[in-house]
């Protein structure tokens, strides 16, 4: 239990609503408070409950489409039984489903990955790498130089 009375409420809220609206949540009450206290952490950070799935920017009107619930959630629902994050979740949800990714459905914005150019990253099959943001982790299967980028940021290479 968090000690800060407005956690209570924004999960009051949230919980209420998905009710009202016809909205499941994860069935996982563990999973769901550690999304809970996550979405109140940027709560507080930025005035809003921004997606903790993703890197929000701090301004409003940029973060308007991850702002839970995010416009994202009912394409991942409808395609993966539950949104990016996981918080809410289909009628048919089984824990099976998930087990994998969802790929992001929030374009990524060009002038984020302006930093990389034209550097050789990536040089051998077999190489690792692992998102610092998200934790998506790839395995090279063809080498072609260039650098892997996910979230909008240079993947760090684990081997």
């Amino acid at each position: 239990m968090n000690s800060d009375a407005g956690y209570e409420e924004l999960k009051k809220s949230i919980s209420e609503k998905a009710v009202k609206t016809g909205y499941k949540l994860n069935p996982d009450t563990d999973f769901l408070d550690l999304i809970f206290k996550s979405l109140f952490t940027n709560q507080k950070r930025y005035g809003y409950p921004s997606c903790p799935c993703r890197l929000a920017e701090g301004d409003f009107k940029v973060d308007a489409d991850i702002i839970c619930p995010c416009i994202y959630r009912d394409p991942d629902l409808l395609e993966f039984g539950r949104c990016y994050c996981a918080l809410y979740v289909s009628d048919d949800y089984t824990t099976a489903m998930g087990a994998g990714s969802i790929p992001e459905r929030r374009p990524v914005k060009r002038a984020n990955l302006s930093k990389v150019g034209d550097r050789m990253g990536v040089k051998n099959v077999g190489e690792r790498y692992r998102c610092r943001i998200c934790g998506n982790e790839v395995t090279v299967t063809k080498a072609g130089g260039g650098v892997l980028v996910c979230c909008g940021e240079e993947m760090e290479l684990l081997e």
